[in-house]
């Protein structure tokens, strides 16, 4: 419980000398509406890929490419949705960067799934001159590893997003173990979790979408007090 104060000063040093994109007359964003996007942002994508994967298993082999360009399709119109809805979002320092670097994670995500758009695209029009489909094929796992890299990323930034939450005011033992919302909320935000991915974020193997969700609901769960809980 006392890693994240630590991993909060590690991003914060990470982005010094970062010029914010944020004037300082602008008024910051409740932590709990960043938090309560960002988990119904993980929810979306992860409902996006579950129906895709049952999408294919029901399909014939000849529809792969098609479903392929389907699935990459909703995600960058999900996405579109998303960084719109993020970029309204300010967050004071130490934090003021994690936005945009999300935000950043999802322009690169829909340019890859374009790049996977094109060549499923390719391959449904049939041989064409001048088209190296060979090449194709080999472009495409590598393209998958990029996105895996990046989803990565963003599960590695779930204890950032949760760590906004944490009141940086020490209590009697000089230690942060306090939220800045209450028991309500937090009840809210971890229903919003199990109600969204289920009997998923108990899984032994998870995609990296279902893990930051796991990472973020554990948190909650740990001794943090609320801000209506007596300090100690």
């Amino acid at each position: 419980m006392r890693v994240l104060p630590c991993m909060v000063l590690a991003f914060a040093l990470s982005v010094s000398g970062a010029t914010s994109s944020f004037s300082d007359d602008k008024t910051e964003t409740s932590h709990l509406v960043f938090v309560t996007e960002f988990i119904r942002e993980l929810a979306a994508i992860e409902n996006i890929r579950a129906s895709a994967e049952r999408e294919q298993k029901l399909s014939k082999k000849s529809e792969v490419f098609s479903n392929a360009i389907h699935f990459s399709s909703l995600i960058q119109l999900e996405l579109r949705s998303q960084i719109p809805m993020l970029k309204g979002i300010r967050l004071n320092p130490p934090f003021e960067e994690l936005v945009p670097k999300i935000t950043g994670f999802y322009e690169q995500k829909i340019n890859l799934h374009q790049r996977l758009i094109d060549i499923g695209s390719a391959f449904l029009v049939g041989p064409q001159q001048g088209v190296d489909y060979g090449k194709l094929r080999v472009e495409m796992p590598q393209i998958r590893a990029e996105l895996e890299y990046i989803d990565r990323g963003l599960f590695e930034a779930a204890p950032l997003v949760f760590a906004t939450l944490i009141d940086q005011r020490p209590d009697s033992k000089n230690h942060v173990s306090h939220l800045t919302i209450t028991r309500a909320e937090r009840a809210k935000l971890i229903s919003d979790l199990t109600g969204s991915f289920g009997a998923k974020l108990n899984q032994k193997e998870q995609n990296f979408t279902v893990s930051a969700a796991s990472v973020l609901k554990a948190y909650f769960l740990k001794g943090y007090r609320c801000s209506d809980e007596p300090w100690q």
